[in-house]
């Protein structure tokens, strides 16, 4: 399995390149995946995010602040970035309370014509106090309002 993993950022570094202007500052919306989400972005930089997620997952509440860089794909896409973080979450479960990390890769696209973005990625949890762990079912789909450009 880790093999997979390094060679899956291998080739993603193969076909990419670290320059990027994002087609957008702030947008909110939701995403579904394995739970009901709120999600937040607001961009920073050209290239670096922090995305802000809340809701339902299993019958649990919880919260995550994620720190994501962007990144452009050599044949350019307009509006299309493909995406890597870090961030923290917390979980109020009925167990207790979890506290720990999270990793997050995914594809992000913005409308040129319409205030909308969508993204897919894959946020993998471990939990260091209460929680249920590490979890690698964190795949998403989000739909987002973009705010400002």
């Amino acid at each position: 399995m880790k093999k997979h993993i390094i060679l899956f950022f291998v080739l993603l570094g193969a076909f990419t390149m670290e320059s990027q202007a994002q087609d957008y500052s702030r947008a909110i919306g939701l995403r579904g995946g394995l739970g009901a989400n709120v999600t937040y972005k607001q961009f920073v930089s050209s290239q670096s995010a922090f995305e802000v997620l809340g809701g339902f997952y299993f019958g649990d509440v919880y919260g995550s602040v994620v720190f994501e860089v962007h990144n452009d794909f050599r044949n350019p896409v307009r509006g299309l970035t493909w995406y890597w973080g870090l961030g923290g979450s917390v979980l109020l479960a009925s167990g207790g309370i979890g506290v720990g990390g999270l990793g997050a890769i995914g594809l992000d696209y913005s409308f040129g014509d319409i205030p909308l973005n969508i993204s897919l990625d894959w946020m993998p949890h471990i939990y260091i106090v209460g929680g249920r762990g590490f979890e690698a079912g964190g795949g998403g789909f989000s739909l987002r309002y973009i705010l400002d450009r």
